[in-house]
């Protein structure tokens, strides 16, 4: 898991046009803080309520959501007006 975040942002780093690169890490560090902090807090609020197993499954269900709706923009960008 230690290398995620470095691979992770060194692929951006690579793949990034120039003059949005300031834009992309700054996105993608925006990103892993929020992740950083509301993992924890969603799984413990969960696991307040009902259990700590409920908690890491709520966790798993909101990547689930996430990557979906990733992946759904994702789709939805690359298949526009050839034209634009």
């Amino acid at each position: 898991m230690a290398l995620a975040t470095p691979l992770g942002f060194a692929h951006l780093a690579a793949t990034t046009p120039p003059e949005r690169l300031g834009q992309t890490m700054g996105a993608a560090e925006v990103g892993r803080e929020l992740g950083d902090a509301s993992g924890p807090l969603l799984v413990g609020a969960i696991a307040a309520t009902a259990t700590l197993g409920a908690g890491f499954l709520g966790l798993a269900a909101a990547l689930v959501v996430a990557a979906a709706a990733v992946l759904g923009a994702r789709a939805a960008s690359t298949t526009g007006d050839p034209a634009d």
